[in-house]
């Protein structure tokens, strides 16, 4: 499930640290950790956010095709039942 967004003085981001822990393992193995961002809020600092529509993009073309692959990959390796009588 897509995270909502927060928004402190104008930045819109998500913390990596409040994603499903599917999610966070996923983003920590293929996003570019470059774009990982740090925010002051409150005098205290944030380092896990990114920018929302860098999520946005990371999750409509990584996660979604890593979900879809994975659910392609669970229906196709079911068993084949058969009657054991005719």
């Amino acid at each position: 499930m897509r995270a909502s967004s927060e928004n402190y003085k104008g930045i819109e981001y998500v913390r990596i640290s409040s994603l499903s822990v599917d999610q966070k393992n996923r983003i920590y193995q293929s996003f570019n950790h470059k774009l990982i961002i740090n925010i002051l809020k409150d005098d205290a600092v944030m380092n896990d956010c990114l920018q929302y529509q860098h999520y946005i993009i990371w999750y409509e073309n990584v996660y979604k095709a890593i979900i879809k692959e994975k659910h392609i990959e669970a229906t196709s390796n079911a068993p084949v039942l058969s009657l054991a009588f005719k």
